[in-house]
């Protein structure tokens, strides 16, 4: 069996190290980059700082456009003969990868499926919705998320494991290498800050309100600002509150180190929610919703709608305090063992035994649930 595993954003590098060098081990494996958002020699640097290997196929499209991206995906897989096709989230890539996938006749396994926002508006959610209609499994997250597409959505609940979220795999794998960072030299309690959504920063009002509810956190915000945040901010003749401390987009290895010793996690970033609760950090997401309600059912995370809302200084003081009393201390997103889980599936798809081992743990499929999904795509695909 011939699997190509495509990515093409710098999280979904992130989240893929930890599974790659297993799919390498155990199958004949491609992984391709689709070259959205960076250059090879970005990757490069970028992998090298995770000691991980570079993809086999740089397609360096140098575009999120779906379109460019299809087409440029169906020439690739196409040439490598590819009989199995993995793809990560809910990226423009990821899309590609789905429709290429469909075309070609090539199964389609989806990892993080089900994740759902229900907010139409935001093109991701429209992404996901569109890649797991079309893949052969839905490797969702959690059971949550398997929820969402067998109750919600109709699909066949043996065709949509929860296998766990490669997040924290990738905490797992990486965890030395954090905890060997220097930290961000900030005495006493600090929160971090990622903000960059569309909805937030290119509109002058809401923008001005976020800075304005910013500014009460009686605490100092370190905020790794991406370049086009900072000129929004100048365009609109806004300036930094006193406590915010702007500092240059941090690499993923010292941006992990800074949230490790977070008191509290300010953000409108869907990958920072999972982070959070892996960390056992609360966490504060400044949006009306989220894809990782499980966060918010467990008391690990609250929303706030920066174009609505008021009190943030009061909401994040409350999640700090009320954090270690939660009711429920887990992680829903697993036990680190997602992506032996994904190859242990994909080692069954192929007619073969196991190889990798895992324990049993909460909300999350075992042995005899992924050789049953491989039976059922089997007999899909056939």
């Amino acid at each position: 069996m011939r699997v190509v595993t495509v990515a093409g954003t710098r999280p979904e590098l992130i989240k893929l190290a930890p599974l790659i060098p297993l799919l390498d081990a155990r199958c004949a494996h491609t992984y391709l980059f689709t070259g959205q958002h960076y250059s090879p020699s970005m990757v490069q640097v970028f992998l090298d700082e995770l000691d991980a290997r570079p993809p086999d196929v740089f397609l360096d499209v140098g575009s999120s456009d779906a379109d460019a991206l299809t087409e440029a995906m169906m020439t690739s897989l196409t040439e490598l003969s590819a009989d199995l096709v993995l793809a990560y989230g809910d990226t423009n890539s990821t899309l590609a990868a789905a429709l290429a996938a469909e075309a070609l006749g090539v199964p389609l396994l989806h990892i993080e499926a089900g994740i759902r926002s229900f907010d139409r508006s935001m093109p991701e959610e429209v992404n996901r919705v569109r890649v797991d209609a079309i893949a052969a499994l839905r490797l969702a997250p959690t059971g949550l998320a398997t929820w969402f597409l067998t109750a919600f959505e109709g699909y066949d609940p043996v065709g949509c494991p929860a296998v766990g979220n490669l997040v924290v795999d990738a905490w797992r794998r990486h965890r030395p290498m954090i905890d060997a960072r220097p930290g961000p030299g900030l005495d006493g309690p600090y929160a971090v800050l990622t903000m960059h959504r569309q909805a937030t920063v290119d509109d002058p009002v809401v923008f001005a309100r976020a800075l304005a509810e910013l500014a009460a956190v009686e605490m100092p915000i370190l905020f790794p600002v991406h370049p086009r945040t900072t000129a929004r901010l100048e365009a609109f003749g806004l300036a930094w509150p006193a406590n915010i401390i702007p500092a240059e987009p941090m690499g993923y290895l010292d941006f992990c180190r800074a949230m490790a010793g977070a008191t509290v996690l300010l953000t409108d970033s869907g990958g920072v929610q999972e982070e959070a609760i892996s960390l056992d950090i609360p966490c504060v997401t400044l949006r009306p919703n989220t894809e990782r309600m499980e966060t918010v059912f467990l008391g690990a995370n609250r929303l706030f709608d920066l174009s609505r809302d008021s009190g943030l200084a009061e909401v994040a003081k409350r999640a700090v305090s009320e954090h270690k009393e939660r009711p429920y201390r887990m992680n829903p997103f697993g036990d680190g063992y997602a992506a032996e889980r994904i190859v242990a599936l994909i080692e069954m798809m192929n007619g073969g035994a196991p190889s990798v081992t895992f324990e049993p743990a909460p909300g999350i499929v075992g042995l005899d649930a992924l050789r049953e999904a491989a039976r059922w795509a089997g007999r899909r695909t056939e």
